[in-house]
């Protein structure tokens, strides 16, 4: 992780706009009655919002060095992304809290300076790829996409 690109090269997406569009993200996607979304809401640390997601028949998986190839399939230019990985308090704060704009491009180009367990999305809410710190599947993928459409 590279923490000059996430607290410098990055773009927040203002508050109001940022507080809609986490808002749709977790309507769209997550699971929120039941104990583990208040534990991760609430406690935060230890708890993944990946854990939680809808629509496990849309799901497929694949390895982190095939996250350019996945990102070549979707058809989007800008990304929106946020993440739960705890490496320090400050880190996790900013990715929990903020949502980050930036192209498709420049997040392929960049990935290594992303935290794992990072959720990436656009406005249209069709889609999201996500990088997590733990195995999918017994191939040992760590990423996975949920395709709506």
């Amino acid at each position: 992780m590279d923490k000059g690109i996430l607290m410098n090269q990055l773009q927040r997406v203002p508050k109001h706009k940022k507080d809609i569009l986490k808002n749709q993200f977790i309507n769209k996607f997550i699971i929120t009655d039941n104990e583990y979304y208040q534990n991760y809401v609430n406690v935060g640390d230890g708890y993944f919002l990946w854990c939680c997601f809808k629509h496990q028949e849309h799901f497929s998986t694949f390895f982190t060095n095939e996250f350019g190839s996945v990102f070549d399939s979707i058809d989007t230019k800008n990304v929106l992304l946020f993440w739960d990985y705890y490496i320090s308090q400050d880190n996790m704060d900013l990715g929990r809290n903020e949502l980050i704009h930036c192209s498709k491009q420049f997040l392929v180009n960049n990935l290594s300076a992303f935290p794992q367990d990072f959720y990436v999305f656009d406005e249209t809410l069709k889609w999201v790829v996500i990088i997590t710190h733990e195995q999918q599947n017994k191939h040992g993928d760590t990423g996975f996409v949920i395709k709506l459409e």
